[in-house]
Parts: structure tokens; sequence; C-alpha cells
């Protein structure tokens, strides 16, 4: 169930001061570890960025500047920064551990969302994306496996190669950043003309994947695309349709904005009352909130870097307390603890849940901070 994995050989131990303990992922930029540091009590993803691009004076400025976006981004839906080393040989970030399935992990072993799922599934990536843009950033990289799902909802990750929304970009043309099934016409043609509605039309593919299975324009050739054949939304639940319509609209001008696709979800849910006047927390089926539970109650291995020092904590929150053996001359390999307490099934999240939607329901206004 868990992302983690051993490390392998020739895996580094340290990382800007953090112990590195497994890994997480890795791809062409790098490797992502679950690493832990004395004077941070939270379990971080470390990633140390090992491509050959990283020796660029380019890429180093872009990496400048999205640590600088990365600060501004500390939300409900993001993972705050908790350290980088940008002058660093090999450059590295860190922010915090999110104990979280992907959304695509979640789809695959539990089928799609109807359309209740559905609606809180746009709601709150329509919520995310808002905070994100009323801060002038870009995601450019929304796709299932870049969403979270916990218990009060929804954490976008992966910023890496985000952008804000204005003033210049060292990106150029040769370069592709994106998923391309999830990519609007305008970014596949040049990366530097995706815009906030860019991030909107990857927020519609999302949620077709999630309803159905596949990408609005699997199968189909580039050419045809660009050329603006329609997307294919059989087995979209029908009440989603319009919605989705619009947001995969080829004009950027004709889509919705992130906030629009927010108001126009949560309008649907609170007409529904759903959640606000339930109890069954996540509206989703039984076996996927199971599914989230469960993987928030599992352990996660952690240094004890104070083995001389319990730490405690009352809400088994991650880094509250550790077991260890504390050999001395070395830190050990223990487990956050969790509440015996809760178990698959339990409303766990209602009462969180209900609040948050309860305070985004006051959010219909033109921008968000205003």
């Amino acid at each position: 169930m868990v992302p983690w994995r051993p490390k392998e050989a020739g895996d580094p131990d340290e990382c800007g001061g953090f112990r590195l303990t497994h890994r997480i992922g890795s791809g062409g930029f790098g490797t992502v570890f679950l690493g832990f540091r004395a004077d941070i009590k939270l379990p971080a993803a470390v990633k140390i960025f090992t491509s050959p691009k990283v020796a660029a004076p380019a890429w180093r400025e872009r990496f400048r500047r999205e640590i600088k976006l990365i600060e501004q981004m500390a939300g409900v839906h993001t993972a705050e920064l908790l350290a980088s080393g940008g002058e660093d040989d090999p450059p590295w970030l860190a922010t915090r551990y999110v104990h979280a399935p992907p959304l695509d992990r979640l789809v695959r072993q539990y089928g799609v969302f109807e359309e209740l799922p559905g609606w809180w599934l746009a709601a709150s990536m329509g919520e995310a994306l808002a905070e994100i843009h009323a801060k002038g950033i870009l995601h450019r990289d929304l796709k299932p496996q870049n969403i979270l799902v916990e218990r009060t909802g929804i954490k976008v990750i992966d910023f890496g190669i985000s952008r804000f929304s204005t003033g210049s970009d060292v990106t150029n043309t040769t370069e592709r950043f994106g998923t391309h099934p999830y990519c609007a016409n305008e970014h596949l043609l040049d990366v530097r003309n995706a815009t906030e509605k860019s991030d909107v039309f990857a927020l519609g593919a999302t949620l077709v994947w999630a309803t159905t299975g596949r990408t609005p324009f699997e199968g189909m050739a580039p050419h045809d695309r660009l050329a603006g054949m329609p997307p294919d939304l059989d087995s979209v639940p029908d009440a989603l349709v319009d919605l989705v319509e619009s947001c995969l609209a080829l004009r950027p001008e004709s889509r919705p904005t992130a906030l629009q696709v927010f108001q126009e979800a949560l309008s649907h849910l609170t007409d529904q009352a759903v959640p606000l006047a339930s109890g069954s927390g996540l509206p989703l089926p039984a076996e996927a909130r199971d599914f989230v539970d469960a993987w928030a109650a599992t352990p996660i291995p952690v240094l004890d870097l104070e083995p001389a020092v319990a730490r405690t904590g009352s809400d088994g929150a991650p880094g509250a307390a550790t077991t260890g053996t504390g050999h001395e001359g070395h830190s050990d390999v223990g487990q956050v603890q969790t509440s015996g307490e809760r178990r698959p099934g339990q409303d766990i999240f209602g009462t969180e849940w209900r609040g948050r939607w309860h305070r985004a329901a006051g959010r219909r206004r033109d921008s968000f901070g205003k």
C-alpha cells in the first residue's frame, strides 16, 4: 500500500541535513526520498535533482524562481516547503511529506467515480487551482498522479514545472513540460503559451479520466487533436458533461476559470447537502474511503534523531511519536504511531470536511483573498 521502498545501492544517506531513509519515487529529473531532520518535526519529501540539465545556468535560474513560488503556495491544498539547497551540487528541495494515496491509484483500485464523487473532485480541484492562480502561479502538469486524497480533501503536488503566470520565464520552446493527455493544445504547441486556462483544461481531462478510466483524447492522433477533434466524453456522468466540455474547450477564452469550476461544483454539492449536512465524510464509495483511512493509518518509518528523548503526541500526526531501540552512535528507524481507535469504515473525516465546505461555500466572489 505504501509508496516508499528501500533505498538502492549508491543512494545518499543525507541531504541538506536530512537523513534519507527510503525512496518515494524517481524520474528523469532525479529521485525523491523520505527524509527527517532534527530541527523539523515533520517527515519530508526530499527531491534531489540529478539530471544533466541542472548544471545549466538557465536551469538554476528557473530552480531559484521555483523555490520562490513554492514558498508562496503553502495552503490548504499544497505541501509547504521545508528547506532547499538551490546552490548545492546536486540541488534539492524538501517539502512536507503528504501521507495520502494518489488519485490514480484510488481510481484504478476501486473504480471510476460516479456523479457525486465527480462533483466533489471537480470542486476540490477547482478550489486548489483557484488558490494557486490567485498567487499568480501556474501548475502546468495537473494529472491524477499529482493529486493526493486525504481525509480532509486533496493536495496538489509536483510543482517542479510550475511558473509564475506573469513576468519572464526561462523556459524555451525546445522544452516540453506537462503530460500529453492532460495538456491543452496551446500548451502542446508551445509551453510558453500555457495560462491559467491551460490548468483548467487539465482539470477537465483529469475529471474525464476519474469518471471513465480513460483520457478524453485517448487513441487520437496528435494532429487530429490539434485540428480540433472533439474529446470522447462517452461514459462521463450526464450531469458533468457540460462542465467537462467547457473545461476542454479548444479556445482558452471559452473555458471557465478555476474559481467558476469550484463554484459550479460546490453548488451541486450543497444542493444535495453533501457533505455539508452528511455524516458520510468524503463523498466516495465506502471501500475507497476505507482505503484513504487505512493509508493514513499506516505507520511512517521514521528516524529517531533524538533516541534519548521520547517524543509524544496526542493526535497521531506525522512526527508526533516514534519507537526505536535507540542504539548509541546512530539514529534508529522506528514508526510514527497512529491512533488505534480509528478503523476502516469509521466516520473520521466528517467534522473537519463539513467545516471546510461551510467555509468554502462563502467564497462566491470573483477572486480569492478579496
